[in-house]
């Protein structure tokens, strides 16, 4: 392979991949070719959910196969790397991932009170006085992230009703946190309202849409290093005939994220792509390069960035390899990137 690496790659690297998989730094005569100009280390999609779908408007719980058909779909599309945020059931840590699928991290089951998210993918409530135990019980079962419902509006007739309320009190929030680091594992947050401060100064890892964050709330995630997943195929989607009301306030927080993700990239606060049950990851670049990220920027949420906050490799020489190569520089249009000419996952060819 000859291939500008990305993001920030100016000449192109002569690289291989011997019959193990594995990437190594000697030529190989004889080696077949990679097609593909310019590389990366594989696109991440840090909030997904391969076990939900939508039916007339609504989320449902999908089955294993199902699911595996999706993450299947995903690496078909340059998605190398997937942290899902939650399944009914916790189903996610049952699945078995096969060679060619993208690597997976688990969240496990909603946490959320009964009453305060879709009923189709909450079978069972999680009470205040047991979110602790039942967030630990998570990572005892396999998953290495806690997803907290944070907010949320009461469910009337199987349907969200009224404005996002918070679930929990900042103590017992706080208080799984810590028993969930002490347990080695990480906590994401589902927050819509203005309480992200709360939910920082509780030791929340990382943020997931986040439309109430405002400029002081970047300064202390910028400080505690928790990550920020705007969703925006999730948040600024709407549906025909949505009532006027809804589309002001997609208006006014397009306008605010032009203010905010420059300032949370200049911070140094990790952005992260993620499609939630919207959208495509190369979609979710587009977006944040249209609401003020630099495309080069907007790229990193979708590969570098996103691997490092995960704490994945993105390829060490005699390691098996997860790479995505393109014909052209998505830098140049962001759109390339959901048209890629080459893909290896943890070494096995893809595409």
């Amino acid at each position: 392979m000859s291939a500008v690496p990305l993001p920030d790659g100016d000449r192109a690297v002569d690289l291989w991949v011997d019959e193990a998989g594995c990437l190594v730094s000697e030529p190989m005569p004889g080696a077949e070719r990679l097609p593909g100009s310019y590389v990366i280390p594989g696109l991440v999609d840090a909030h997904a959910h391969p076990t939900v779908g939508e039916s007339v408007g609504a989320p449902v719980a999908l089955d294993a196969a199902a699911a595996l058909s999706t993450l299947a779909g995903w690496a078909g599309s340059g998605v190398c790397l997937v942290r899902d945020l939650g399944s009914p059931g916790g189903l996610t840590l049952h699945l078995e991932f096969a060679p060619g699928l993208p690597r997976v991290q688990v969240a496990g089951r909603f946490l959320a009170p009964e009453g305060h998210y879709f009923p189709a993918l909450l079978p069972e409530g999680v009470p205040p006085h047991r979110l602790t135990e039942l967030a630990l019980a998570e990572l005892t079962r396999g998953g290495q992230w806690v997803k907290l419902i944070a907010d949320f509006p009461l469910v009337s007739d199987g349907k969200p009703s009224g404005p996002a309320l918070p679930t929990y009190s900042s103590d017992t929030i706080a208080e799984m946190v810590d028993a969930v680091h002490a347990a080695g594992g990480r906590v994401a947050a589902h927050s819509t309202t203005d309480n992200v401060s709360g939910l920082v100064e509780a030791g929340i890892d990382s943020i997931e849409h986040g439309t109430g964050i405002e400029e002081s709330t970047l300064h202390m995630m910028a400080e505690t290093g928790a990550a920020w997943t705007p969703t925006l195929c999730a948040v600024l989607g709407l549906p025909g005939g949505a009532p006027e009301r809804a589309q002001e306030r997609v208006a006014e927080y397009r306008h605010r994220l032009r203010e905010l993700l420059p300032l949370a990239a200049r911070l140094g606060v990790p952005i992260l792509t993620g499609t939630d049950t919207a959208g495509t990851v190369a979609r979710e670049v587009a977006l944040l390069a249209e609401h003020g990220l630099e495309p080069s920027a907007a790229i990193m949420a979708a590969t570098t960035t996103a691997y490092r906050f995960l704490g994945e490799d993105v390829g060490q020489t005699g390691q098996p390899v997860t790479l995505v190569t393109y014909d052209q520089d998505p830098r140049n249009d962001l759109a390339i990137l959901s048209a890629p000419s080459a893909i290896l996952i943890d070494g096995v060819r893809v595409r």
